[in-house]
């Protein structure tokens, strides 16, 4: 499978990467990630010159990484700068660096060519970090193609069927749905006027709310990017609305795996730890235990079907509510089929 490389990818959530080697495979190659002792972090790749061993099985030493086989040491640029059996590192024995940059609370990797590398390019979330908002991280690998998962984002519907008993209600089959596509961005966005608080929401209200104005708003961009905001007014109270964003990060292991790096913002009750704990087990059934089974399950009968990425080659039916997801595939594989030409597109949100 081809992937998208002249943009940016998550390599980690910042919390992740310490002062240990810290390995990951990102779109079939293995890529070694670590901190400087200035806190700088860098990625080269997994693996040792000589007779190939992993990186990620030897050391750290101050600001180089020992190779666990034969010792020689390596920069975070990828040069070998000792060698402890000559005077003189091999002039060939390097390995490829990538451009990493970190940003609000995210280390972000690049793929293609370092020289081609800009940060000013890398989507903005300064909400996940900013101070009058509380961010609860998590993240899985899920053992599907990674637009099955944006599939899945994209289309809320299915809320009422995989997460019936969290998220569930029957309003949606009343909704307002409109898809705006803008440049390489996708907009999917639900309207219900009139919706029972979700069992996920109530903890959230104080009070016997029971009716409220439900919208919920999806932003996808290359090559796997979405956020998804959420506002809940109650009727009686409209002072007491709860507004919270999800962000949903997705990078390819494989082409038939994938980092899903997942987080909840809120701007409300910041310091209230049940509330933390309440989004920690929304994330763990709503979506390790509810939305990847499912996902996975799919990916499996595409296996067996014989096209275990390419799910438009099925022929698929096409329901009203797939409308999002067709524009963002249709959309990343024009980007994917011009790169492959030699054209360049700045995909930024």
């Amino acid at each position: 499978m081809t992937f998208l490389k002249y943009t940016w990818y998550v390599a980690a959530w910042s919390h992740e990467v310490t002062d240990q080697l810290f390995a990951r495979t990102l779109l079939g190659q293995r890529v070694l990630i670590y901190r400087k002792q200035n806190g700088e972090a860098v990625a080269i790749a997994d693996y040792c010159p000589h007779r190939f061993a992993p990186l990620s099985a030897g050391r750290l030493k101050g600001d180089f990484v020992e190779c666990g086989y034969h010792g020689l040491q390596f920069d975070g640029s990828g040069r070998c700068v000792h060698n402890p059996h000559g005077t003189v590192a091999p002039q060939a024995a390097s390995v490829p660096a990538y451009p990493l940059v970190e940003r609000h609370g995210i280390l972000w990797i690049w793929p293609g060519d370092a020289e081609k590398a800009d940060d000013a390019v890398i989507p903005d979330y300064a909400y996940l970090t900013a101070e009058n908002s509380k961010t609860v991280y998590g993240g899985t690998l899920v053992r599907a193609n990674n637009q099955l998962i944006v599939d899945n984002l994209l289309d809320a519907s299915h809320t009422q069927y995989v997460h019936q008993d969290l998220l569930g209600t029957e309003a949606f089959a009343k909704s307002t749905h409109e898809v705006i596509e803008e440049g390489t961005a996708v907009h999917s966005n639900y309207l219900i006027p009139d919706s029972r608080v979700p069992e996920a929401y109530r903890p959230y209200f104080d009070g016997d709310t029971r009716v409220v104005e439900f919208s919920v708003n999806f932003h996808w961009q290359p090559p796997g990017l979405v956020r998804n905001r959420v506002s809940l007014t109650p009727h009686d109270r409209p002072d007491n609305a709860i507004r919270r964003t999800g962000t949903h990060l997705l990078t390819p292991e494989t082409a038939t795996t994938t980092h899903y790096f997942f987080s909840h913002t809120r701007n409300f009750r910041l310091s209230d730890l049940r509330i933390d704990e309440q989004v920690r087990r929304w994330q763990k059934e709503g979506l390790t235990e509810q939305d990847v089974p499912m996902i996975e399950a799919c990916q499996e009968v595409m296996r067996h079907m014989g096209e275990p990425t390419d799910l438009d080659a099925l022929r698929p039916v096409l329901l009203s509510l797939d409308t999002a997801c067709v524009k963002a595939r249709r959309i990343l594989t024009k980007l994917i089929e011009a790169e492959q030409h030699g054209q360049r597109f700045a995909v930024k949100g």
